[in-house]
């Protein structure tokens, strides 16, 4: 619930690595993150940046939840982001966020001060222009300060309060750019200020608790209020602060927080950025409303922590992907689907989910594969986060879907091109997926969605599956397993 104390705890267990070192936020900065995302090493925290005056907006974090090299804790940094040991797999941690989803929402606490008050900068002595701001990629349309910050948003009767997370870059000394996508959150209210007449206020915060970040990237039904989720997630409301300018709360403890105005009416030129499926396409840029800086908050020593988004896996992979799968498989429990697993490659950019199925469940509906699959189709396709969704592996239980070698020895041996492949045409995507937008459909406004049945047809029924793994769990006696392990130093194995 304290990002200073995850930072804190990330670093006793080997996860981040101070960066004393001069650095220039000028792609050196960008560089050295692409490079630890690729190559799991840990998070480098930059207290050293050129053009970091006085005490300093901001020192940096980099790949806050990137996945990390060690052995047995690669998806430490996201476990501890959710407060479960560094060792917890793929499937603790969706069923962690999952059983959330039916508990009672834990309202936020306001509170009087927190030590976002500790700094406070209004008005005309704002200049972004003189902050640290990384330009992350060389190819980039601008300096992008919000890569791994949440912005918060309120519908004009206060009644809906949306927390996500949303790209924008330095447009000038005191406003921001950012897309606003209709179909998202922060769109539809952003819609409804429009209705009114009125600019929407917004915060945008950065350094907050490490689960509300972990939340504002998970498609939640509308009109839900993500702090009210992320109490019932962790067991206890988050603490909120009055913003400066205007009425939003806004975590305590976040370590940085710019609030304003979006413009309904003013718009700046936004783009190019390197995005979550690993391209790029210089040159590209189109005009978005403008956020006007009104008040700038942050704690002493403040921490920005950035995603530089690229090829997986980064932040958009473990924290975006994670959070869709989660909540799909809660749709997918509530329409009575027998799914007991879903997870998202990061190695997909966020685009293959792989479903597996409970088989005793599955044999019980007495269901053909073709029919089966167009269900889950339009029930996972039709809702919410099945915008962000257009590939579905279905798979046995004898496939572990956190494992992308097994996703594709599944999709290889048992998926029958064209007669184990679902299409959907009536559901529209993303239009960030490039060949959404670059491919051969000249209708943008729908796209090919599809359900591959990674399983054969036996494994519909009750009947015993006809084959074994050939592999050294599957195929050897248990003893020689174990005789094998404990003699494997013996044998000259490190």
């Amino acid at each position: 619930m304290d990002f200073r104390q995850f930072v804190k705890e990330l670093k006793e267990e080997g996860y981040i690595v101070e960066v004393s070192k001069e650095v220039d936020p000028n792609l050196e900065v960008g560089a050295i993150i692409r490079r630890v995302y690729e190559t799991g090493a840990p998070a480098p925290l930059f207290s050293n940046l050129i053009g970091r005056k006085g005490d300093g907006l901001f020192r940096i974090l980099g790949a806050p939840l990137g996945v990390s090299k060690i052995q047995g804790r690669e998806l430490g940094r996201v476990a501890r982001s959710l407060g479960l040991e560094s060792t917890a797999s793929a499937k603790q941690i969706i069923s962690k966020i999952n059983e959330a989803k039916e508990k009672p929402p834990v309202p936020c606490v306001e509170v009087e001060n927190g030590p976002i008050k500790e700094n406070k900068i209004v008005g005309d002595e704002i200049d972004l222009n003189e902050l640290p701001v990384p330009f992350q990629h060389e190819d980039d349309g601008g300096k992008y300060i919000q890569t791994f910050g949440m912005f918060a948003v309120q519908s004009p009767d206060g009644k809906w309060t949306n927390w996500s997370i949303t790209r924008a870059m330095v447009h000038d000394k005191r406003h921001l750019v950012g897309p606003i996508i209709p179909k998202q959150d922060i769109g539809t209210i952003f819609e409804l200020w429009k209705q009114k007449g009125e600019d929407m206020p917004y915060a945008l915060c950065f350094g907050v608790p490490p689960a509300a970040i972990m939340v504002g990237g998970m498609p939640i039904p509308k009109w839900t209020n993500e702090p009210d989720f992320i109490g019932a997630l962790t067991g206890k409301g988050v603490d909120v602060v009055k913003c400066e300018s205007n009425n939003l709360l806004i975590p305590a403890n976040s370590e940085i927080v710019l609030e304003g105005v979006a413009s309904i009416s003013e718009t700046g030129k936004e783009g190019p950025m390197a995005e979550y499926h690993g391209m790029i396409f210089p040159g590209e840029s189109r005009q978005c409303p403008l956020f006007r800086v009104d008040s700038v908050s942050y704690r002493n020593d403040p921490i920005l922590p950035l995603c530089v988004a690229g090829r997986a896996p980064e932040e958009n992979h473990t924290v975006w992907s994670l959070m869709q799968a989660a909540e799909v498989l809660n749709i997918c429990q509530h329409h009575d689907l027998p799914i007991k697993m879903v997870w998202c490659p990061f190695e997909s950019h966020c685009l293959w989910f792989a479903f597996q199925v409970d088989r005793a469940k599955l044999a019980k509906l007495q269901t053909t594969p073709e029919e089966f699959c167009r269900k889950l189709g339009h029930v996972v396709f039709g809702s919410k986060p099945g915008w962000y969704i257009p590939k579905i592996f279905l798979v046995g239980e004898d496939v572990d879907p956190s494992n992308l070698n097994d996703v594709i020895w599944a999709e290889a041996t048992r998926c029958e091109p064209g007669k184990s492949e679902f299409v959907f045409t009536e559901y529209s995507s993303i239009p960030l997926i490039p060949y959404v937008s670059y491919g051969f459909s000249k209708d943008k406004s729908t796209s090919g969605k599809v359900v591959k049945c990674c399983m054969l047809p036996v494994e519909f029924t009750e009947s015993p599956l006809p084959w074994k793994v050939g592999s050294f769990q599957g195929n050897y006696p248990q003893s020689l397993q174990k005789r094998v392990l404990e003699n494997w130093s013996a044998y000259g194995f490190k």
